[in-house]
């Protein structure tokens, strides 16, 4: 639109010339000629536009007589003298304007010039004329358009036409000639991409537009606006697409309806194929939107020559398109519309033939051959080779982790009529809900199973099958948290060794023997090489989370080859197991992104890993509490104990307690005694309440009010609870020393927490690492070594893009008590900032405390901001305190952040998380939209 907006500026300088907007029918050539023509007439531009049409005989040069005459109903010829001997020949178009020549033969010449005279005598900003549907016009159009172009380049003229690139070889032929001697400037629209159909629902929706729907509509659209248009308006039409006071969401199960317009379209050009052609097709659109020609010509019984014949039909009507080596259907809506058109019998024969030639190739077949073959059985009629073939499709799934799909396939499956295959069906339902995370479901299917087998001893094939079963009934135990029953039943199954090592790795981990779970997990390594992905996944992911406890390092290197392998192996299902394991590992290695965590936790809802999604949530919680987010965090953990309690999953205890920690935080104690009491009273792992509840939830809780003693006396308890289960993820025992070193309780001055830190687990944590150079800094101050200590705190600094976490605010006040105490370091600025960001938090008592630890240091504590009591009511409501309101005011005035920071002597970096505080708490879109709220 840029280049022909450009176009519209050059009649004003006396120039014109030819633009040629090229696509297929739908990318949207009418909006822009429209677009075109209302920006020229709002720019006082004469404005002549005609249309091609369709017809056996078509009228010379209609488009170019329908322009004119429409413009002469309100326009009026120039009395030009170098005009007026070319009036005759535009008698042509507009018969008022004079008799047109007897000669024919010239005619086209002179009516082309009578054009560019025209647009020179109307004069002013210039004249724009188009001519729509070019593919469509006669052979004389063509001539002047032709003429026209050769000569606009001095005339204020823009000429603007539109055309498909396929349906008129002459006009094609002609465009193309003219680009190439630089005559006429091509515009190739393109189907829409992704981000643009996002973007074009939001405009149509007027809001958010639901998870999922704007790749489901591309699909079916292939990115054509109209089509986007008419398959959004028949999903609002039929109820699938609904809004209500939460904005629009999907209410039902999303199908394609083929617009009537488009049908037409489709069947015209089906009208005009050989049968042979059409056959083809039909047998073509029942495979699916891409399609392996080869197949299809031996279904049919046809030559490759004759196949190939039928598919350059196709082609030329562009109903296929070439696809790297093979081809492919255009888009999945002419599919559909292929699809309406073939009769119920034609279709069953079709579908056995496809079936039997696809079948055939045994030793050649895609992912997903398995779901093609049980889609054509049952549309043959075949219900017991269908329901064989919707279990291998099942299995499938199953591999990748596309637990949903494998969900769906088992349903089709089961719903087969005389399949025999209940068993299969059952079985491959355990292993698919327990890779879900629905333990209940996958327990009780199991259990049932293995009693129903264990009394039908001697059958074909009983003691593989009782084995493997086995194998799946431990998994859904382990994730479960079920050691023992998982033990048990584990000793009993057998057929699948590489399995087995791995599972009893999990087993391992989960009774907090972490030596013997690497060992299992390296076995099971061994045993497959790299003929298991999704075992060498698990037994990664084993690997990652036994290393997590002691080395950050080392577990994210095993997540990230468990990751890479995933990605390479298509397996859906442990590519976001990994990825979310890393999302988790950015909180411990303090980095400010939630990006993998949100990445995995979309890719686990697709895939129907509920439990996988219920966690990620635990770690959004996590990673939004270090930034005292509390209402988005309280969110995402209510979202996981929810999604824990329907599954009855083990970690449902440790979602109580981090649920427990976002209460304290908010300062809700009796709920947060509520959820340790629960937590207290679920099954949970040995050590859990006595680690996590001091180090986890009551020491931060003390801090934020700042309680420093009784906050060292609750991470003491963590640590020495931690010495007796060492594995035990516990990354912030480096505050702990800090506390220890600060405050000098102890005889040593904390020098035997920092050694039991340095050396302990989870040394390499950078939150441990952090903390720890900050104690040595004060340790090092307080013996005089005023420049060391120093050197050791700059070097522990972290430079963090945004808001710091608090609990490193906090840290920073303590090694300010500190060195005020002993006389090293910047003990004011550091006070001074970690106030600021103690009031930023809105930690009141935290940063009354600070003030007084100010006050004792002899340093002068800033007063309250000036003007507090102008803050607004409504706006004192939402929280906003009156160093906010300051900062409100000035962005409101249009200064940008460093120029508040200078007038309000504040740093860059704390008038950036004050304005970011603003915009969470007014909802204000953008920095230009605050104003709006400083009245009520």
């Amino acid at each position: 639109m840029a280049r022909l907006r450009d176009a519209l500026a050059l009649p004003a300088t006396g120039h014109g010339g030819v633009w040629v907007v090229r696509g297929e029918p739908g990318v949207g050539k009418s909006r822009i000629a429209a677009t075109v023509l209302a920006e020229a007439e709002e720019a006082g531009m004469a404005v002549l536009a005609g249309r091609a049409v369709r017809s056996a005989a078509p009228m010379p040069m209609r488009p170019l007589g329908e322009a004119l005459l429409g413009w002469l109903r309100t326009g009026t010829v120039p009395d030009d003298p170098r005009l007026a001997p070319y009036l005759p020949a535009l008698g042509r178009l507009a018969p008022q304007l004079g008799t047109a020549p007897g000669d024919g033969g010239s005619s086209v010449m002179l009516v082309g010039e009578g054009l560019l005279r025209l647009a020179t005598a109307i004069g002013g900003p210039g004249v724009l004329l188009v001519v729509e549907d070019l593919h469509w016009a006669d052979p004389e159009t063509l001539g002047v358009l032709e003429y026209v172009a050769d000569n606009a380049r001095d005339v204020p003229l823009v000429l603007v036409t539109t055309t498909r690139p396929y349906d008129a070889p002459a006009v094609s032929e002609l465009v193309s000639a003219l680009h190439a001697r630089q005559a006429a400037d091509v515009v190739a629209l393109e189907p829409l991409g992704e981000p643009e159909v996002s973007a074009m629902l939001a405009a149509c929706l007027d809001g958010p537009v639901p998870d999922g729907l704007a790749d489901w509509v591309l699909r079916f659209s292939a990115g054509f606006p109209l089509l986007v248009e008419e398959v959004l308006a028949d999903l609002r039409a039929s109820g699938a697409l609904v809004e209500d006071d939460d904005g629009w969401r999907v209410a039902a199960e999303l199908s394609a309806t083929v617009p009537p317009s488009f049908a037409r379209s489709v069947e015209t050009r089906l009208g005009a194929l050989t049968p042979a052609a059409r056959e083809v097709m039909e047998a073509a659109a029942l495979l699916g939107t891409d399609f392996d020609w080869q197949v299809v010509g031996a279904a049919l019984g046809l030559e490759d020559r004759t196949t190939s014949a039928a598919i350059r039909e196709l082609r030329t009507e562009r109903l296929v398109v070439a696809d790297g080596d093979g081809f492919a259907i255009r888009h999945a809506l002419t599919r559909e519309a292929v699809l309406a058109t073939v009769l119920p019998p034609d279709r069953r024969r079709l579908a056995r033939a496809l079936a039997e030639a696809l079948e055939e190739r045994v030793g050649d077949r895609d992912t997903g051959a398995e779901q093609a073959l049980a889609e054509l059985f049952e549309a043959a009629g075949d219900a017991p080779r269908a329901a064989r073939h919707w279990l291998g499709a099942a299995h499938e799934a199953i591999a990748r982790g596309a637990l949903t799909s494998a969900r769906d396939a088992l349903e089709r499956a089961a719903a087969q009529p005389g399949a025999g295959l209940d068993l299969d069906i059952r079985e491959a339902t355990v292993e698919m809900h327990a890779l879900a995370g629905d333990i209940p479901a996958a327990v009780t299917v199991g259990e049932a199973l293995v009693a129903e087998l264990a009394e039908r001893p001697g059958q074909a094939g009983h003691d593989e099958r009782l084995g493997r079963l086995r194998l799946r009934l431990a998994r859904a135990l382990l994730a479960g948290g079920r050691w023992d029953e998982a033990e048990a039943t584990l000793a009993q199954a057998s057929g699948d060794t590489a399995l087995v090592h791995v599972l009893a790795a999990r087993l391992a981990l989960g009774r907090q023997d972490a030596d013997l779970a690497v060992e299992r997990a390296r076995t099971a390594l061994e045993t497959v090489g790299a003929d298991r992905p999704e075992v060498a996944c698990e037994a990664w992911e084993v690997l990652g989370s036994a290393a997590r406890g002691r080395d950050v390092i080392e577990a994210e290197g095993a997540f990230e080859e468990g990751f890479r392998l995933a990605d390479r192996a298509g397996l859906a299902l442990w590519r976001c197991r990994h990825l979310a394991a890393l999302g988790a590992l950015d909180i411990v290695q303090r980095r400010p992104t939630d990006e993998r965590l949100l990445a995995a936790r979309k890719a686990a809802l697709a895939a129907g890993a509920i439990a996988t999604a219920a966690r990620i949530e635990l770690d959004l919680n996590m990673l939004r509490t270090r930034y005292f987010e509390l209402e988005r965090a309280m969110e995402a953990i209510d979202n996981a104990i929810t999604m824990m309690t329907r599954l009855r999953l083990p970690d449902l205890a440790v979602a109580h307690l981090v649920r427990a920690l976002t209460n304290g935080l908010m300062g809700k104690d009796e709920e947060m005694a509520a959820d340790l009491a629960v937590c207290e009273e679920m099954p949970h792992e040995k050590g859990m309440i006595a680690v996590v509840v001091p180090g986890h939830v009551l020491g931060p809780v003390a801090l934020t009010r700042g309680l420093y003693e009784e906050a060292r006396q609750h991470w003491e308890a963590a640590v020495v609870a931690a010495r007796d289960h060492p594995s035990f993820p516990f990354s912030t025992r480096g505050l702990w020393a800090l506390l220890e070193t600060v405050l000098g309780v102890s005889p040593d001055g904390g020098a035997a927490a920092r050694e039991e830190v340095r050396t302990g687990p989870q040394a390499t944590s950078p939150y441990n690492r952090f903390v720890l150079r900050y104690a040595d800094a004060v340790a090092l101050g307080r013996a005089g070594e005023r420049e060391q200590a120093e050197r050791l705190f700059a070097d522990a600094e972290w430079a963090f893009p945004g808001r710091e976490p608090w609990m490193e605010v906090h840290a920073r006040v303590l090694v300010a008590r500190a060195a005020a105490a002993d006389g090293w370091g910047q003990p004011e600025q550091w006070f001074r900032a970690a106030l600021d960001g103690l009031v930023d938090y809105g930690q009141t008592e935290a940063a009354s405390a600070c003030r007084v630890a100010m006050r004792d240091a002899g340093i002068a504590v800033p007063r309250r901001a000036a003007g507090s009591d102008r803050v607004p009511a409504h706006l004192q409501r939402l929280g906003v305190t009156a160093r906010e309101y300051d900062v409100m005011e000035l962005v409101a005035e249009g200064l940008p952040n460093k120029t508040i920071a200078d007038r309000l002597f504040l740093s860059v970096r704390t008038v950036e998380t004050h304005v970011a505080r603003l915009l969470q708490r007014t909802g204000a879109s953008d920095r230009g939209a605050l104003g709006a709220h400083l009245a009520p």
